[in-house]
């Protein structure tokens, strides 16, 4: 991410982006059909082809499988590092796609704005289900998880809470998660070894 921050500094020459034609902004960034909003619109047809990729495909299952066990996998003759880097492409894919919409959204766009985006992600994700360890998780409650920090970063400033409070609150509230998480992750073997044992 650092290498990433600093190739988009030299890009940009550290000067935040203004010039974003009216038409994007107009048609994506503030355009509706009907009553919805067009980014409601693409964020509902991402959400439903990722629940079904996930759901329904190979790419899907192989992804749930890596996560869980990647030496199982290699051991099933699945290509483990060829898998990960159409993982992390996508992803790529979709963090690009997410700032090009924040910029129709905005008209504009800087650098230090977004340094603690993918905090905030993490932490919707891990609150939503998806575990850090691999394995389990899912596009609703990565929807769910996500909306939770926008929601109390929205409630701190209608409180007036400083800007460096709010990131240490959603930094409390990932550590949780993450504590959790793994408190899961440790019940359930238990459980399972437990299971083992009595029908042994």
């Amino acid at each position: 991410m650092g290498m990433s921050l600093g190739f988009a500094l030299l890009l940009t020459r550290g000067v935040d982006i203004s010039d974003v034609p009216e038409s994007l902004v107009l048609t994506v960034g503030s355009g509706r059909v009907g009553a919805i909003p067009i980014l409601v619109i693409i964020t509902a047809v991402v959400f439903v082809i990722g629940t079904l990729v996930l759901a329904f495909t190979r790419f899907g299952r192989y992804t749930y499988a890596i996560g869980s066990s990647p030496e199982a996998c290699r051991r099933a003759s699945i290509d483990v590092t060829a898998h990960l880097i159409k993982i992390y492409t996508v992803a790529g894919m979709l963090s690009g796609f997410a700032g090009y919409l924040s910029l129709a959204r905005f008209a504009t766009t800087t650098l230090s704005g977004h340094a603690t985006d993918n905090l905030q992600v993490i932490a919707g994700v891990v609150i939503g289900g998806t575990s850090l360890f691999g394995g389990s998780g899912g596009m609703m409650g990565t929807l769910i998880g996500t909306l939770i920090p926008v929601v109390l970063l929205d409630g701190f400033v209608v409180l007036g809470v400083p800007p460096f409070w709010q990131q240490v609150v959603v930094g409390a509230v990932l550590i949780a998660a993450v504590y959790l998480d793994q408190l899961r992750r440790i019940l359930r073997n238990r459980w399972a070894a437990s299971l083992a044992n009595i029908r042994q």
